[in-house]
């Protein structure tokens, strides 16, 4: 997945939204308050994939939700998909998905949308496609009902005795006091929050921008691979003034080697400075660099 092609993640730090990357992979979903999420974790030698989609889909038709298992394996709901997911480990299996029962639409939109077409990558994109939200086929379906539908069903599946004679036992509230007391889920969500994993595992990208400023027009191409800056081409059309070629060709080198963001520009002008301060004697240099680097930031 490439986080800067899959969503805006400039507007999700500007409203506090958090970016997480998951160990699935798979496409890019958006949370809120109004989806439940669920996981379905077994040995890897019982895991059927189709076996637990049709377990989450007999849940939502108990709640009087026409939804259908189609012959890709994935939950339907009015010919729109239900994601899920599901990633086998060694010995273990886990089968995950989000459930949109009253989820914002419009922010799912907005957060979702980007526009870089000119973004090349080398890694597997999201298929974006229609999403189905329970709460358009059913007004009284929540995130409890459908919790307990689906636990229903999970015991019929796989403790059908236990369901039978009434034994369900009770369910385990997992919050913070409990993920904290188990250290490797702990560890593994801490390792979750570093820059390493959300962007350091973004397979090659190039992308390919221009601009045209007061001085003159400006054509660059970034590559990228797990979220450093490998290679920059920096070039300038005809009507670019003279004395933009050698602060620009600095800038590109500088960029090298510096992670893929804002921070990364500003450590490239800070490289200029140490190693070829003389790249901005020149009267105008300076701005020169200063205008493409603003307007990369709000480009990245």
């Amino acid at each position: 997945m490439n986080p800067w092609k899959e969503c805006n993640l400039k507007l999700l730090a500007k409203d506090g939204v958090p970016f997480v990357r998951r160990k699935s992979g798979g496409g890019t979903v958006y949370h809120d308050m109004g989806n439940t999420n669920y996981s379905i974790m077994m040995p890897r030698e019982v895991f059927e994939r189709r076996t637990n989609v049709e377990l989450v889909c007999r849940a939502l038709q108990e709640l009087d939700i026409p939804a259908i298992v189609n012959e890709r394996h994935d939950i339907t709901l009015d010919g729109k998909k239900i994601w899920s997911a599901f990633k086998l480990i060694q010995r273990r299996a886990y089968h995950h998905g989000t459930m949109l029962i009253d989820t914002d639409l419009s922010s799912l939109g907005q957060y979702l949308k980007v526009d870089r077409s000119s973004l090349v990558t080398k890694g597997v994109a999201s298929v974006r496609s229609p999403v189905a939200r329970l709460r358009d086929s059913s007004f009284t379906v929540d995130h409890l009902s459908f919790c307990e539908a689906t636990r229903a069903e999970f015991l019929k599946r796989y403790a059908f005795d236990q369901w039978r004679q009434n034994l369900e036992g009770e369910p385990v509230v997992v919050d913070e006091a409990l993920i904290q007391s188990i250290e490797g889920v702990k560890n593994i969500r801490e390792d979750m929050k570093t820059w390493e994993w959300m962007y350091g595992q973004t397979p090659e990208f190039t992308y390919k921008l221009d601009n045209k400023f007061s001085w003159g027009t400006v054509n660059v191409s970034i590559t990228s691979k797990q979220g450093l800056i490998t290679q920059v081409d920096i070039d300038t059309a005809d009507d670019a003034s003279e004395d933009a070629t050698m602060p620009l060709t600095a800038l590109a080198v500088g960029m090298e080697g510096q992670r893929y963001d804002e921070e990364g520009l500003d450590l490239a002008i800070q490289r200029i400075r140490d190693e070829a301060s003389e790249v901005f004697t020149p009267r105008g240099s300076v701005e020169k660099v200063r205008d493409v680097v603003g307007w990369l930031k709000e480009e990245l």
